[in-house]
């Protein structure tokens, strides 16, 4: 006879499983209050498949590649993150693959049949992030990791293609790993050649939603845009703007669905708002969805945007050196 649960400890459990991508690790199924004992029945029955000791799914779940990464993830313990090509591929990266699958391991060593886990060295912060549900590295701890063995020429186009998704930037990824790229740190040299290869103000090719934001700029006639400018002098630093006005102190952030979700809490974007605005800078924010689908609602509020920065005057930092 099966042991005897509470229903409702039944019920977080398929409940958690649902929010993650179908599986569910044993040490959340125990904080939930389900014993081993009943795990083990519970896991051995005809609703759950064990994936080795300490995850199931749940059977009649998907199984594609967001359940296995998660339940790599899931059985590498707490404080595990896809990493290395695994990462790569989570966020797109071309020509990387998810599997096999690759994570490390932020608090401990531990062993696991789904995945390759690796203990690192000196993070930064912060080195996370959660996409697609899914918990990951941070692109720029992600570039570090690649640059261990990768030819210069393959890692700069990695780089480009992040920094064109708005993913990091040349500055962003100064910043993120100055502090732990360290002598001996495995490619920490790679990266600072890349970096030191950069010439002043490079931006790379535009991305896709760049370029049909530049599109909508024309097709309406607005007034011209630069795109990708750090913002800032000696004293005050803005950070990188995705659009700022020739003419008036005004910047356009576009809001990637996917990204920006990943990597910016909503209190990060409210001191960077803040900081800009404080800045002198009247700040527009267009979602992705509009960008593609609403031109002439994204057209509108740069328009009203472009009148009330002329009212405003001068932004006081320019961009950056």
């Amino acid at each position: 006879m099966a042991p005897r649960t509470d229903p409702s400890i039944d019920a977080a459990v398929v409940a958690l499983a649902e929010r993650q991508h179908g599986v569910v690790a044993r040490r959340q199924a125990e904080r939930l209050g389900m014993t081993r004992t009943v795990w083990l029945a519970r896991t051995a029955g005809p609703g759950w498949e064990r994936l080795g000791d300490r995850v199931a799914r749940r059977r009649g779940s998907v199984d594609d590649e967001a359940q296995r990464a998660m339940a790599a993830v899931l059985d590498a313990g707490p404080g595990a993150y896809l990493s290395h090509a695994s990462a790569a591929a989570w966020w797109g990266v071309p020509g990387d693959r998810l599997e096999p699958i690759q994570v490390i391991n932020a608090r401990r060593p531990v062993r696991s049949a789904l995945a390759t886990v690796h203990l690192p060295r000196h993070l930064p912060d912060p080195f996370a992030a959660v996409l697609a549900g899914v918990p990951v590295v941070r692109p720029s701890l992600l570039l570090l990791q690649m640059a261990i063995d990768m030819h210069p020429e393959q890692l700069r186009r990695r780089l480009d293609w992040m920094w064109s998704r708005r993913l990091l930037s040349g500055p962003s990824l100064r910043a993120e790993l100055t502090p732990i790229m360290g002598r001996g740190r495995p490619g920490s040299a790679a990266i600072r050649a890349l970096l030191d290869s950069l010439p002043a103000g490079y931006v790379p090719a535009a991305s896709g939603l760049e370029s049909r934001f530049d599109q909508i700029v024309r097709d309406h006639g607005l007034p011209p845009m630069r795109r990708q400018v750090d913002l800032g002098d000696d004293e005050r630093w803005c950070g990188r703007v995705d659009f700022l006005a020739e003419d008036v102190p005004l910047v356009v952030e576009v809001q990637s669905d996917l990204y920006h979700r990943a990597l910016s809490s909503e209190l990060d974007d409210r001191r960077r708002r803040a900081r800009l605005e404080g800045a002198g800078f009247v700040v527009v924010e267009v979602d992705e969805r509009d960008v593609w689908h609403r031109a002439g609602e994204v057209a509108r509020r740069v328009r009203a945007g472009h009148w009330q920065a002329r009212r405003r005057g001068t932004a006081r930092p320019g961009p950056a050196a």
